[in-house]
């Protein structure tokens, strides 16, 4: 049952994403900037070169496999607040 709440929640995590094209659209060229290796996945050494992401590393890693995902990194963009 708890699994079925995490995905469902991360399921409305990332259709609120693709909802704001804009956004979406800057979450996946910042998630691409970060995945130097382009595996689809941030590495903790990847993250080592955001201020933003190193902080927030064992928070964002919600599976726990050691790398964040695009779904894990979008929950992060969602969150920051956006300067105007």
């Amino acid at each position: 049952m708890k699994n079925k709440c995490i995905s469902l929640s991360a399921a409305a995590l990332v259709t609120g994403a693709l909802l704001q094209p804009a956004s979406a659209e800057e979450a996946t060229s910042s998630f691409k900037a970060l995945d130097t290796d382009s595996n689809g996945a941030i590495s903790a050494k990847e993250a080592g070169h955001s201020d933003a992401l190193s902080p927030s590393w064992t928070s964002l890693d919600a599976n726990k496999d050691g790398q964040i995902d695009e779904a894990e990194f979008s929950v992060m963009e969602m969150e920051t607040p956006k300067s105007e």
